[in-house]
């Protein structure tokens, strides 16, 4: 298996991780992880989640989840300050 199928296969099991499970933003009702894209349009909108909120809670998920999968090789340093420019 190449290294490229590595990665590939990684990503998607990180993707399947990241998406699974019931957990919401803490301290809010919104449920990220059952979300569909819809859903976090009308979240947007009706003001139940922030672009800060939802980058929160990926990098808390990279924090747990990367060092069992290492799948992730840098965060952008910005990413908060950058969705509270978009909030």
């Amino acid at each position: 298996m190449s290294i490229n199928s590595h990665v590939s296969t990684l990503f998607l099991l990180l993707l399947v991780l990241l998406l699974s499970g019931t957990n919401a933003v803490k301290g809010h009702a919104f449920p990220i992880k059952e979300a569909t894209v819809h859903d976090f349009h009308m979240a947007f909108k009706q003001n139940k989640l922030t672009s800060r909120l939802l980058v929160e809670f990926y990098l808390g998920e990279i924090r747990k989840l990367n060092p069992i999968l290492r799948g992730v090789i840098e965060v952008n340093p910005d990413a908060l300050l950058q969705a509270d420019k978009a909030d």
